[in-house]
């Protein structure tokens, strides 16, 4: 087995090792008092009994009785400390995930289930739980009971002990037979849940399509599918599981039958004390059942380092978008913008295939303050166009600048707080529609909110609700429709007061009315800044300055709305074929 992942996490646990060392301390002060019991028990068979010494047998029994209760205590406070210390970084470890989350490209998102990677948050840490917790304690707790029982047994009875040692080799062969194929089965359990949990994940966030659709039985099948796979591969794991307890079971079983019989001939021999056999055969209980448990303990800790890795994986994934050392902020925006041979593929290079063009060489420069229109054929490079703007990805070729600087120069919080961006389906967080809209800037003050929701049109229906700012939207907004979700994000990014704007297609879903508030919501929102849509309505097109013409990743036209259709190319045929579906 791999250490590695292990290694890592006791480099992790460094925060916490004084309360770590302290919580090993005092397993090992517990366990150690444990080891005195057989030999007073002894005692009282060989010394205190048949020499009727009630002086003796009393002071055995308050030794016996004061190492458990001493015993009880010190279980109680190991307990209580690594279970703090395990609480503490399974809570550390989900937030250095999250914040290493939010350093990701949106690429990693592109390709990764939304559900696998909350299952890495979620799940996977907990077995630092167990592994701090419930792991820790037994295999040091087990081991040093081990140890030293079996010194102490060879020190009673030399004989008698090296019997005992000559069935523990069958222990360890036992481990190491099923040892590869525990690993394997849980790795593959693992991953078939991600699956069952990335499917599951997106259903539920898919719940209107499903119905639309009326899909719900079709669902409801590939689920169950999952599931059954899901039981078929734990039940492997379960069955490798038990195999390795009946079999050490069983082969503690015959370590206590060697006890019994040839220390029994030993007692009927004169060889040994009756009370030196029963603290023997007491001692032999501390050692097989710890190494039964070891077989669990090995389950457990396989199960542990396959959820380790997943989550060292994800902290090893490396940001394609990062800010350059020492990268200085970008100052106040004109709102410039300017592509320079830009060329971009959304899938990376692959050996021995040829590279997908999203963009090829595309090039234009848009003054500041203009009101720029992006239009094309589906699939044409519109929306990437904006994403690289935003920098979600950075560009394989090229440079894309603002205000003459290249973006990759400057750090990406200070040029995305200065993007204001609405998409077709804009997305609003469970809470209240004042902390939406505050979203891109929480120390805004009521007064500035509710005049960004009168310029977004969207203050008159909020106060029509019953808790008016203070309503809970519901996730993603749910409770909203989608003109009214529309106009709270337009009142986000006006609160935001960016110098570059986005639109993508933030009206092409909306009834007429709808579009027609938040047509005059944009209008306000884009003076004197630089904008950029995404648009197939004709209106929104004809009044933008420059239009931006794409296909197949090239920029085919630019220019004015009359200048494009005096040409007759590419755009004047899609103004055609617009008209012709208005008609």
């Amino acid at each position: 087995m791999n250490a590695s992942p292990f290694r890592r996490f006791l480099a992790l646990t460094k925060p916490q090792r004084w309360r770590i060392l302290l919580g090993v301390f005092l397993i090992l002060a517990a366990t150690l008092l444990m080891l005195p019991a057989p030999w007073i028990l002894k005692l009282i068979i060989d010394q205190a009994i048949p020499n009727q010494d009630m002086r003796l047998m009393v002071l055995l029994l308050l030794a016996f009785t004061g190492l458990f209760m001493v015993r009880a205590f010190l279980t109680l406070m190991r307990n209580r400390i690594l279970q703090f210390a395990a609480m503490r970084l399974v809570c550390d470890l989900r937030i250095k995930l999250f914040s290493h989350l939010q350093s990701l490209s949106l690429r990693y998102f592109d390709t990764n289930q939304t559900g696998r990677t909350i299952g890495r948050i979620s799940q996977d840490t907990g077995e630092v739980y167990t592994l701090t917790n419930g792991f820790l304690i037994n295999i040091i707790a087990d081991s040093v009971t081990v140890m030293c029982v079996l010194g102490f047994l060879y020190w009673i009875e030399w004989h008698l002990a090296l019997a005992v040692t000559a069935v523990l080799p069958l222990f360890v062969f036992n481990y190491l037979h099923h040892r590869k194929r525990m690993r394997q089965e849980s790795r593959t359990h693992r991953d078939n849940w991600d699956k069952v949990m990335g499917f599951l994940n997106e259903r539920v966030a898919a719940a209107r399509v499903v119905k639309s659709f009326a899909k719900e039985q079709d669902e409801i099948t590939s689920f169950a599918s999952g599931i059954n796979a899901d039981y078929f591969n734990f039940s492997r794991v379960v069955l490798r599981n038990t195999k390795l307890s009946v079999v050490a079971d069983l082969l503690g079983s015959l370590g206590a039958l060697v006890v019994l019989s040839y220390g029994g001939w030993m007692v009927m021999k004169g060889y040994m004390q009756v009370g030196t056999l029963v603290a023997f055969n007491a001692y032999i209980t501390f050692i097989f059942p710890p190494i039964v448990r070891f077989v669990d303990l090995s389950a457990i800790f396989q199960r542990a380092n396959t959820s380790l890795e997943n989550v060292f994986a994800m902290l090893d994934t490396k940001p394609e978008v990062a800010d350059l050392p020492g990268a200085p902020a970008l100052p106040l925006l004109r709102g410039e913008v300017e592509f320079r041979d830009v060329g971009f593929d959304y899938e990376l290079e692959r050996p021995g295939k040829g590279r997908p063009r999203t963009l090829t060489e595309v090039s234009f420069a848009i003054p500041a303050g203009k009101v720029v229109a992006i239009v094309g054929p589906s699939g044409s490079g519109k929306s990437t166009i904006i994403n690289l703007i935003a920098r979600f990805y950075d560009v394989a070729a090229g440079a894309v600048l603002v205000d003459g600087r290249d973006i990759r120069s400057v750090t990406t919080d200070s040029l995305r707080n200065q993007i204001g961006i609405v998409l077709q389906e804009s997305v609003l967080f469970s809470g209240t529609l004042e902390d939406n809209i505050k979203y891109g800037r929480p120390d805004a003050t009521r007064e500035q909110v509710l005049e960004a929701s009168r310029a977004a049109n969207a203050h008159e229906f909020i106060e029509k609700l019953p808790d008016g700012y203070g309503t809970i939207v519901g996730e993603r907004g749910s409770k909203l429709s989608g003109g009214q979700r529309q106009r709270i994000a337009i009142a986000r990014a006006i609160l935001k007061d960016p110098r570059i704007l986005i639109f993508d297609e933030a009206t092409s879903a909306l009834d007429t009315q709808s579009e027609r508030l938040i047509q005059q919501a944009m209008e306000r929102l884009m003076k004197n800044r630089t904008s950029f849509i995404i648009a197939h309505r004709l209106s929104t097109i004809q009044q933008a300055d420059i239009i931006l013409v794409m296909e197949q990743g090239r920029l085919a036209e630019k220019g004015s709305h009359e200048e494009l259709l005096a040409k007759g190319g590419l755009y004047s045929r899609l103004h055609a074929w617009q008209l012709k579906d208005r008609a």
